[in-house]
């Protein structure tokens, strides 16, 4: 037999998820924004050595929307800079912060 407290405690979680699921659900990406903005992040990370891009360019490609892809930039300012140095890489991600403005 289920306590009250079990209840309670599948209803919030189940709130919880309900809400997470709302909170992805975004307009698909029908005008290719999404693809786009992908293909700039890549784009800023080309010239970096391989153990540095990849992890990124995964992260680049598994990303689902907008959001996602802005959480990434601190990942890409940090990698750009011990690269190129923080100039470069303020450079460079002026042209992604161009498309959130």
């Amino acid at each position: 037999m289920q306590s009250h407290s079990d209840t309670r405690w599948k209803r919030a979680l189940d709130s919880v998820l309900r809400l997470a699921r709302l909170e992805r659900t975004e307009l698909p990406d029908e005008n290719g924004e999404v693809e786009f903005l992908r293909q700039l992040c890549r784009s800023l990370v080309q010239d970096l050595p391989a153990p540095q891009r990849g992890p990124l360019e995964l992260r680049i490609l598994r990303s689902h929307d907008r959001g996602d892809l802005w959480n990434l930039r601190s990942h890409l300012f940090g990698a750009i800079s011990l690269a190129h140095g923080e100039h470069v890489a303020r450079e460079r991600l002026q042209q992604l912060d161009a498309h959130w403005d």
